[in-house]
This record gives C-alpha cells, structure tokens and sequence, in this order.
C-alpha cells in the first residue's frame, strides 16, 4: 500500500521539491496523462467498435474544455483563499463556493469528463474501458486520503459540507 506524507507549511508557495511528487502514487495530472496514452493505444487497435459518429467529435472537444476550464477556475479559487492545491498537503482553508457547491472533487470531475470528451473525439469503444479505472484509482488513492486530512483539519465544518456535498456529481 502507499505511504502518504503530510507536510504543513506556513506559506502555500513553499511547496516540496518536485521530487517528493515523483513517487509513487505520484500525483494526479501524471495520472491523467497516463489514461491518456492508455486511451491512445486503445484507440489503436485494429478492429475496435466504433461507436460514436464522427459528427459529435465537437462535444468531446467541448468536454475537454469543461473539464480544462474547471480545473484553471478551482486553481484560481485555491490561490485567492491562501491554501493549497497539492494532494496531501495540509489545506489553510475549507473551499465550499464556486464548483465546491456540487462536488467536493470538482478538479477530478473535470479530469474525468475531458477523459469522457477524448473518447467521444476517438469514438470506439475500447478507450471508453480507461474512464471507470481513472475515476476508481483517483477515488481510492486520492480522494479518500485528502478527505481523512481534511476531516483532521477542518472537523465538524468538513463533516458538515461532506454531508451536504457528494464526493463527485
């Protein structure tokens, strides 16, 4: 199993060298990525289903920019309250308006959705097969562990928004 480091900084710009991110789990963009390429090499294989029309390739575009859009926006909104966006790093501040009012993961719902637009775009069947796995391994290994540091730091407040709010949509 992995081992996650929590470390507490008084300056959210004093982030851990980047080789502290380079290791396993390493963090979520590498994941992204990874799916990315794994969809790629699916989409490859000779002989897979098609089973999107060619002719909606501009929702996946528009899924893909979703999903981008959200991720810049949740940035933003991280940055204007003072607290971090690195995974298991100690947050110096609870975000619950913008995308936070519909999911307590909004940045991996983008992921996930400009994961759904790369295969709209491809339009066969097969890299459809990496979305379920991202979703479970960011879910598993992600999500539950920030959650934990969350509740520890922010308690009743957390436990409160985590009642009201779903983990994804």
């Amino acid at each position: 199993m992995f081992c996650f480091k929590l470390e507490r900084s008084e300056n959210i710009h004093d982030f851990a060298p980047m080789s502290d991110y380079l290791r396993p789990p390493f963090i979520p963009p590498f994941w992204l990525v990874v799916a990315v390429l794994a969809m790629f090499v699916l989409d490859h294989i000779e002989g897979a289903a098609r089973i999107v029309s060619a002719d909606l390739g501009w929702v996946g575009w528009f899924l893909i920019g979703g999903g981008l859009t959200v991720a810049i926006y949740v940035e933003i909104l991280f940055t204007r309250r003072g607290t971090t966006i690195m995974p298991f790093r100690e947050a110096s501040a609870l975000v619950k308006d913008g995308p936070f009012r519909y999911s307590r993961n909004p940045i991996y719902c983008g992921m996930a959705t400009a994961l759904i637009g790369l295969g709209l775009i491809m339009g066969k069947a097969l890299p459809f097969v990496v979305i379920p796995i991202f979703v479970l391994l960011i879910d598993m290994f992600f999500i539950r562990a920030e959650e934990a540091v969350l509740e520890t730091a922010f308690g009743t407040e957390y436990l409160a928004y985590k009642a009201r709010v779903r983990r994804w949509i």
